[in-house]
C-alpha cells in the first residue's frame, strides 16, 4: 500500500476539502506520517518566520516557549485565522486551490504578575488533506480501472502551559498537551465502464489518537555586553518523546456513490504510535520596545517515528528548521502619529521537512512579513503574510508554491484583580 502511495504522490494534483478546523487547501505532502505538523506560532510570530524561542513579548502571548510566559503580566485572550492559496506543479501540469480556517484560540493570565503565568489553548497539531488518483488497464481486457486514495482530518491539541521566573534573569516553563482527533484514509478503485461501474471496492481506515504530550522550556535574559540599552535573550525548548495511544478502525466492501459501504467487513485494533523528541534553541537582541532581532533553530528526530504498525513506513527523516526574523516599532509612545506606534515584522525560514520523495528530502523556504495595529492601550489587531515554496519538480517530482495570510485578535486587560475599597 505504501508503494502505491509513493506512485500516486508523484503524479498528484489536488482539490479542496473540509477538515475539523474549516476549509483548508489540499497538499499532497500531507499524505506522509501524521500530515502537515503545525508549530506553536501565533500571528505575531508568523510575521517573523515563526521566531519565538527566546524573544518574550509583554503584549502578545508567549506560546512557543512556555518559560517566557511570565512576560505576560496582563490577562490575554487571542484568536487567529489563516487563509491560504496553493499551486501544485509536476512536470506536465499544475493546479491551484485555496481555503481558510480557524488557526488557534488561547488565553493566559498571571497567577502572580511577573512571577508565574498560566495559559490554556486549542489549536491544530497536524493537517491531512489530499487526493491522488491514477488509471490502469485490467490485464487481458481493454477496461480501465481508476485507483484513488484520499486523506482528510488531522490531529488537534488542547494544552496547559505554565511559566515561572526564577529571578530577573532565569525562567522555566512546562506544557502538558492533550492530543486528540482522527485521520481518515480511503482507498478505492472503480471500473471505467458504464456497464460495470455500479460499484467500487473501498477500503476505509479511521485512525484516531487520545493521549498526552509534554514539553519544557528555559529562558535567560540580561543586559548585553554591547550596551546597557540592548538586552540579550536566549531560550531552549524540548518536546519529550511520547508513545501515544491510538486506535485504527477499518472497513472494507463495495460502495455506490453517496451510499454506505455494502457487505462491509469491520475491524478495530488498538496500539501506539511514537512521536519523537524535538529540541529548539534561539537567541535574540532587543532595544526596549524599539526593535528586536533573533534566530531560532529546531530539530525533530522524525527518523524515530513509529506508525501504528511499529515501523517508519513513510521513511520520515529528521527535520531541521532555521528562522531569522525581527520587528521594529518607530515610536511606541507616540501621541502624534498612529503609524509610529505600529510594530512592523520581517522574517525568513528554511526547513528540511521530514518527507522524502523520489529519494530526496523535501525542503521548504518562506519569506514572511506582518504588523500589529494598536487597539486601545495594550491590545492589537495582528496580520502576517508568508510566501513559500515546498519541494522541487526535479528532486521530488512535485512542487508547491503557497501564499498564506494570518489574522489575529489580541486582547490584553487586567482581569482577576482583587479590588480594595476604603
Amino acid at each position: 500500500m505504501h508503494k502505491i502511495k509513493s506512485v500516486l504522490l508523484g503524479v498528484a494534483l489536488t482539490v479542496i476539502t473540509v477538515n475539523v478546523w474549516g476549509q483548508a487547501a489540499k497538499s499532497p505532502f500531507t499524505s506522509r506520517g501524521l500530515g502537515d505538523i503545525y508549530d506553536m506560532s501565533l500571528v505575531h510570530n508568523q510575521g517573523m518566520g515563526g521566531l519565538g524561542i527566546s524573544n518574550g513579548s509583554y503584549w502578545h502571548l508567549n506560546n512557543i516557549n512556555p518559560a517566557l510566559l511570565p512576560y505576560n503580566s496582563l490577562t490575554i485572550f487571542t484568536a487567529g485565522f489563516i487563509g491560504e492559496r496553493r499551486t501544485i506543479e509536476n512536470s506536465t501540469t499544475s493546479e491551484t486551490n485555496s481555503g481558510g480556517n480557524l488557526n488557534f484560540l488561547a488565553m493566559a493570565f498571571p497567577v502572580k504578575p511577573g512571577i508565574w503565568t498560566t495559559s490554556l489553548g486549542l489549536m491544530p497539531y497536524s493537517n491531512v488533506d489530499y487526493e491522488f488518483s491514477y488509471t490502469d488497464v485490467v490485464p487481458g481486457t481493454n477496461t480501465e480501472v481508476q485507483f484513488t486514495e484520499e486523506g482528510s482530518g488531522g490531529l488537534n491539541q488542547f494544552y496547559w502551559s505554565n511559566g515561572v521566573a526564577i529571578n530577573k534573569n532565569f525562567f522555566v516553563g512546562l506544557r502538558a498537551t492533550y492530543l486528540f482527533s482522527s485521520i481518515e484514509t480511503k482507498y478505492s478503485d472503480i471500473l471505467l465502464d458504464e456497464n460495470l461501474a455500479a460499484y467500487s471496492a473501498v477500503d476505509k481506515e479511521l485512525f484516531s489518537v487520545s493521549d498526552f504530550l509534554f514539553s519544557a522550556g528555559l529562558a535567560f535574559n540580561q543586559d548585553s555586553i554591547f550596551s546597557n540599552k540592548i538586552k540579550f535573550k536566549a531560550g531552549l525548548t524540548y518536546d519529550f518523546n511520547a508513545d501515544v495511544k491510538a486506535k485504527s478502525s477499518q472497513s472494507f466492501g463495495l460502495e455506490q456513490v453517496d451510499r454506505p459501504i455494502l457487505n462491509a467487513k469491520n475491524d478495530t485494533i488498538r496500539g501506539n504510535i511514537t512521536i519523537p523528541q524535538a529540541i529548539g534553541a534561539g537567541i535574540s537582541f532587543s532595544n526596549g520596545f524599539k526593535w528586536l532581532a533573533g534566530v531560532d533553530v529546531k530539530i525533530q528526530q522524525w527518523s524515530d517515528y513509529k506508525d501504528f504498525s511499529g515501523d517508519n513506513s513513510d521513511n520520515l527523516q529528521n527535520s531541521l528548521k532555521i528562522t531569522l526574523g525581527g520587528e521594529f516599532t518607530p515610536d511606541y509612545g507616540s501621541v502624534t502619529s498612529y503609524l509610529k506606534r505600529v510594530t512592523y515584522r520581517l522574517g525568513l525560514d528554511y526547513e528540511e521537512t521530514p518527507y522524502t520523495i523520489n529519494g530526496n528530502q523535501v525542503k521548504d523556504f518562506g519569506i514572511n512579513f506582518g504588523w500589529s495595529l494598536p487597539v486601545g492601550r495594550f491590545s492589537s489587531l495582528d496580520m502576517a503574510f508568508k510566501y513559500g515554496q515546498r519541494g522541487d519538480v526535479q528532486d521530488n517530482l512535485i512542487s508547491e508554491d503557497y501564499f498564506k495570510v494570518y489574522l489575529g485578535f489580541n486582547f490584553n486587560d487586567q482581569w482577576f484583580i482583587k479590588r480594595k475599597y476604603d
